[in-house]
């Protein structure tokens, strides 16, 4: 991400911190259709005694939802953002939770599981190809499964101050580096789950 797009998503998130406070709304979701999301990505993943990387975690309401499910792993989550890292760091003390930019700043370790939850929602330049870079990052330290959700084209409702994505570019983008992946469209009304497995 060139530094310009990267200081107003930083700009963008932060201003709405501190407007929302501690709600979804400060990362840009209702509260309903975080724990929709949140519950479909907790079906497709079995994250009890692994290790959980959170790309994009805000300010770290995964780690809140899977520690209200009573779901033990060894969670880290990772923002570009340091406002929300130092949020959810007071919110969460016992997970582990830093403010980087795998672009920049490479992942030091290997993780089961990698979530990516509505983390490319937001319209700035470049951002599919962010996307696919990212992506590939995640994919390479991860030994199980990664899944990313991202907003369908194909929505009824449309804003235009966000990205949607089709099927078949998820597939395009996927298959540069796996032949093991699935685009699910049927799982939550206007989004897209890409599910990449290395097993």
């Amino acid at each position: 991400m060139d530094e310009l797009a990267k200081e107003y998503v930083i700009d963008f998130f932060t201003k709405r911190l501190i407007h929302f406070k501690n709600s979804p709304e400060s990362v840009g979701w209702t509260r309903t259709g975080q724990l929709l999301r949140y519950e479909t990505v907790l079906k497709l993943i079995e994250p009890e005694g692994k290790t959980l990387l959170d790309f994009g975690c805000g300010k770290g309401d995964f780690y809140g939802f899977l520690k209200e499910k009573g779901v033990r792993c060894r969670y880290t989550g990772i923002d570009i953002n340091p406002s929300l890292i130092e949020f959810a760091r007071k919110n969460y003390p016992e997970a582990e939770f830093h403010a980087m930019d795998i672009e920049n700043e490479p992942l030091s370790e290997f993780f089961d599981l990698t979530v990516a939850i509505g983390v490319f929602n937001l319209a700035v330049q470049d951002v599919k190809e962010l996307m696919q870079r990212c992506l590939k990052i995640l994919f390479q330290h991860t030994t199980e499964r990664v899944i990313l959700t991202c907003l369908n084209e194909k929505t009824k409702l449309r804003d235009i101050g966000v990205t949607y994505f089709s099927v078949k570019e998820l597939q395009r983008f996927a298959s540069t580096f796996t032949g093991k992946f699935k685009v699910l469209d049927n799982l939550i009304e206007g989004d897209l789950f890409l599910i990449l497995d290395k097993k």
